[in-house]
């Protein structure tokens, strides 16, 4: 059965989050664009065939010596 309930999402985010411009609510913004850009770079990484090691290498994250 299918239901159209709508909600207030914003409410259900200052709940879990805190009200906007709040500190909480700005570090789980934060962490969310954390994490966003972070599987973008996984994703990125996978279709070009490299490794973690591999592509530390190449931006020169990982010093020989």
């Amino acid at each position: 059965m299918k239901t159209n309930d709508i909600y207030d999402v914003s409410a259900e985010l200052e709940k879990e989050f805190g009200a906007k411009g709040t500190p909480q609510r700005k570090a789980a913004i934060n962490h969310a664009w954390e994490e966003y850009n972070a599987q973008i770079l996984l994703d990125t990484r996978k279709n070009a065939g490299l490794t973690q090691a591999e592509l530390a290498k190449r931006i020169g994250a990982i010093f020989p010596g």
